[in-house]
């Protein structure tokens, strides 16, 4: 379902949203026919989880004004969320938020990782061998800087920096605590 909100309607909703004490994250829309969805994904301002009665207030102020005004001609379902615990980073300011987190992100062109060399071996004059590029990675957000993220896969010793524009998709990679036995 290609569904484009009008920028009245969308602010109207980012307007609920914040009424309500969240933020709007993205406006997204899936499927096709009587299986089409529009999702209103959200946040909390203060960082608390969205719960569902959030979510139920939201829904019931979106769907009133997305009723009046009739931009999407067909019949869909209205879905509002939360981000999720592997909540997608939505912009840059999400990006930067998240510093310090673990990440999993997939881009459409290569990116080629650069070697995270030990002290000892860097300053000897050793050259770092040259890295597979990838799509699909992942590892500890370390920084932001401008537009280009640096992720350190501590496990495979590589260092990916990517410019968020060539990001197609980001998400906090989510980890369980640790039992106690």
């Amino acid at each position: 379902m290609k569904t484009t909100l009008g920028e009245k309607t969308t602010l109207e909703i980012g307007a609920i949203a914040r009424e309500k004490g969240c933020r709007l994250l993205a406006v997204e829309s899936a499927g096709a026919g009587r299986f089409s969805v529009l999702r209103v994904v959200l946040e909390r301002e203060d960082g608390a989880a969205v719960t569902v009665e959030d979510c139920e207030s939201v829904s019931r102020d979106v769907s009133a004004v997305l009723d009046a005004s009739d931009e999407i001609s067909h019949k869909y379902t209205l879905e509002v969320s939360s981000a999720g615990l592997d909540r997608r980073l939505y912009s840059l300011e999400d990006a930067v938020r998240f510093v310090g987190r673990r990440v999993r992100v997939k881009t459409d062109a290569l990116v080629t990782p650069e070697a995270v060399q030990p002290e000892a071996s860097s300053a000897s004059g050793a050259r770092a061998p040259l890295l597979p590029p990838a799509r699909n990675f992942g590892g500890l957000l370390e920084r932001v800087e401008g537009d280009v993220l640096s992720v350190v896969d501590e496990a495979e010793r590589r260092i990916y920096n990517v410019r968020f524009g060539d990001i197609r998709l980001a998400r906090l990679d989510f980890e369980w605590p640790e039992r106690g036995r």
